[in-house]
């Protein structure tokens, strides 16, 4: 795979792109924003490893704008461990996952592998619904009842995972691994602040709200498919 390296530390960048190359990728290498956006809207890339610390224009800004570009190039943002706010803003811009530095070349591997496997599965029609909800994973689209949403990422992310499992239950551990890539469950109330966001779109008009709280497991979205 050709993957873009978005480091301003010119050693740990010499580093990665020395293990992916031994691993069978082909590093390119970026050391500040504004490089990388020209470089990932010029060339053709597998994936974009992106700092948040860079010169010139951050990682979340650099995410943000490849994807108002209209750019689907799997973006994974490197973090320092712990720096929780990063990846949330990451995620908000546009990226598809975090990885803390320093990251493992074979976890980089396998999670750009996962990332294009959740592409292909909804490539035939990314079309999900429950009850009068509809939402297209693949043109980022949400209706209820004809009414368009309005969702940034994260909450339309959020709103997929309920009504993919319409009428069962979404624990919170389920919340974190798909929609922030979480592996631990963070202490602060994240889920609960998404699904009320939500929840305000899907009852802008007065309509009941088709969300359940299952008080200490999840929640569960009702409805036919």
């Amino acid at each position: 795979m050709k993957i873009l390296i978005v480091e301003d530390d010119h050693r740990a960048a010499k580093l990665l792109a020395a293990a992916l190359t031994e691993i069978g990728h082909t590093p390119v290498v970026a050391t500040d924003g504004r490089a990388a956006l020209s470089l990932a809207s010029a060339e053709m890339f597998d994936a974009v490893l992106l700092d948040v610390m860079l010169p010139h224009l951050d990682g979340v800004s650099v995410a943000r704008a490849l994807r108002e570009r209209g750019l689907s190039t799997p973006i994974l943002m490197l973090t320092a461990l712990g720096d929780l706010d990063d990846r949330l803003a990451g995620l908000d811009a546009g990226a598809d996952d975090y990885l803390v530095k320093p990251a493992e070349p074979l976890e980089i591997e396998a999670r750009i592998k996962a990332i294009k496997r959740r592409a292909e599965r909804t490539s035939e029609t990314g079309v999900l619904r429950a009850g009068d909800v509809e939402v297209n994973e693949i043109k980022f689209r949400a209706v209820r009842n004809g009414r368009l949403l309005v969702l940034p990422k994260l909450e339309f992310q959020v709103l997929c995972e309920l009504v993919r499992h319409r009428n069962s239950v979404v624990t919170r551990a389920m919340f974190y691994s798909s929609v922030w890539g979480f592996d631990f469950e963070p202490t602060t109330n994240i889920v609960e602040s998404y699904i009320r966001r939500v929840r305000v779109q899907l009852t802008l008009n007065g309509e009941e709200d088709p969300i359940v709280t299952v008080r200490g497991v999840g929640y569960m979205m009702t409805g036919e498919g």
